[in-house]
């Protein structure tokens, strides 16, 4: 005869581990309508880009273009990443359905870690090309505009996420530390 081995007793897990955090929320439902508006003027360009008819639609962005020329014109990285984009807004839609579940929280996560990382391969791209899209603005002596207009929005692109993977990633490590007890 087989000893039946004991039942273990309920995982404790604190609620609030299990549903995203308001903030993050508010911080997903914001990305996914930038990277939707964000994508929508890369993959409608020549149409969307100065002198475009539809350039209206996006006047930021034409100004934005005027510091990357990443933006300005086609590129095969910029095109490739704005399909990601719109790939991560499905996904980010799906786990703001999901929101008061354990699954959101993981699938946030791991859409937020996508989002971190393809914005650092964007200015690691950038950079490893010797500024080729956005060094016309350093060498007009627009070091101001190239700061404040194609390095600092898009570091909140880095420093959102990164906050983002560090408050899911430690829900994530609480409620597995409670299952393992």
């Amino acid at each position: 005869m087989t000893a039946v081995p004991p039942i273990p007793a309920p995982v404790r897990v604190d609620p609030r581990d299990l549903r995203l955090p308001r903030w993050v929320i508010v911080w997903l439902t914001v990305s996914a309508i930038i990277q939707t508006y964000d994508a929508c003027y890369v993959l409608l360009g020549p149409l969307s880009h100065e002198g475009g008819p539809l350039a209206a639609m996006w006047p930021g962005h034409v100004f934005y273009g005027s510091f990357d020329h990443r933006y300005a014109q086609f590129d095969a990285f910029g095109s490739a990443q704005s399909w990601a984009n719109l790939l991560e807004v499905i996904v980010i839609v799906w786990a703001l359905a999901h929101a008061r579940r354990w699954s959101g929280v993981v699938v946030a996560l791991v859409v937020t870690v996508a989002t971190f990382w393809k914005t650092v391969i964007y200015f690691l791209v950038e950079i490893s090309s010797g500024l080729e899209m956005t060094r016309q603005s350093l060498e007009r002596g627009d070091l101001v505009g190239f700061l404040m207009v194609a390095v600092l929005p898009n570091a909140f692109w880095i420093a959102f996420p990164l906050a983002v993977v560090i408050v899911l990633g430690r829900q994530v490590l609480r409620v597995g530390r409670a299952a393992g007890a």
